[in-house]
């Protein structure tokens, strides 16, 4: 980055950016990534107050809608035409299907449950990747992957509950999320060669696409007014900006270092469910909770990742997210979704 381009940049981003240059890259990560959960957060909360008052369809095209336009500005340049050159258009278009289907499935839930357990169940999809990256990928996968997907899997058990009579049907909502995130995250795995940004605007055009059709065939019975349209813009822009900083966190920390910070979100959801939405915390989601994410601790700890660092120790681009995008961590669960 040039010493213009730094002279440009507000006194409190620069002195932000120089606090960071003099911690441990490790250090550097955390702090990005603790960054970025809150920024989930935010959106998740924003999410939650906006589907209780608005059709669901209408958040989803709108995020869409204002998710593509960011990236084709920031990304596009003066040829935007180039983000759709890809060497694999069909690995493409089923990313971007699956990257819909997390977004409508994960604002649904919200629309149903309690943010807390939303976001503990949607932390499910490190543990599905384990269960399908061997089958879809042919990876070798640990004792150790396997033990602490067991471990996580018991802690869903515990809660949705272990008697099908009572089962609450809406939990099935946040468990279908991190199956189609974990399908979103295989193929973002296969589709390395892509430039980032080229993979960046699939993700927003299909998904795009997707909304348009849902919010013209779906009849809602209110329409969401300027304010409203204008949040829920926002919430794309919110989302956009955290997938941004888990990109920055990955490129510094290792991902087995950063694995334990992803489930801040879950208690980040908890604390906020109690306090702002005024939730009651049971024992038994705490419990679940708990064991959701020592088991995903585990099973991101088992891939023992190396760090990924920009070799001029510069970021290499506004929406660079080749090498953060396919590791798979609790906050790829739910957070990603968004």
């Amino acid at each position: 980055m040039t010493a213009r381009a730094g002279a440009n940049r507000p006194a409190a981003v620069n002195r932000f950016a120089a606090t960071l240059s003099r911690l441990s890259p490790t250090r550097r990560g955390a702090l990005i990534y603790v960054a970025a959960s809150l920024v989930f957060i935010t959106t998740d909360s924003l999410t939650k107050v906006l589907v209780s008052d608005v059709p669901v369809v209408d958040v989803v095209f709108g995020r869409n809608l204002a998710y593509l336009s960011v990236v084709v500005l920031v990304a596009g340049g003066r040829s935007p035409r180039r983000l759709l050159a890809t060497a694999h258009p069909w690995a493409q278009l089923a990313r971007g299907l699956a990257m819909f289907g997390t977004t409508a499935t994960y604002f649904t839930a919200l629309s149903l449950l309690p943010i807390a357990e939303v976001s503990t169940l949607s932390s499910t999809t490190p543990l599905i990747v384990v269960a399908l990256a061997g089958p879809l990928l042919g990876e070798r996968v640990t004792r150790a992957a396997i033990l602490g997907a067991v471990v996580g899997f018991a802690g869903v058990l515990v809660m949705v509950g272990l008697d099908p009579a009572h089962l609450d049907l809406a939990v099935l909502v946040p468990l279908a999320n991190a199956v189609i995130f974990a399908l979103f995250t295989l193929l973002t795995r296969a589709l390395r060669g892509d430039p980032p940004g080229v993979t960046m605007f699939w993700s927003g055009l299909v998904p795009m696409v997707a909304g348009t059709v849902l919010f013209a065939a779906v009849p809602t019975a209110s329409v969401p007014s300027p304010g409203q349209w204008a949040a829920i813009g926002l919430v794309g822009v919110m989302a956009l900006s955290g997938h941004r900083l888990l990109v920055a966190a990955y490129r510094w920390g290792r991902a087995s270092d950063l694995a334990p910070l992803g489930y801040l979100s879950v208690l980040w959801a908890f604390l906020v469910g109690a306090i702002v939405f005024l939730e009651p915390v049971e024992l038994r989601a705490v419990a679940g909770a708990l064991a959701i994410a020592a088991g995903g601790i585990v099973v991101l700890r088992s891939s023992d990742e190396e760090p990924i660092a920009p070799a001029s120790g510069e970021y290499a681009g506004p929406l660079e997210d080749g090498g953060a995008a396919a590791r798979p961590g609790p906050a790829s669960g739910g957070d990603a979704s968004r």
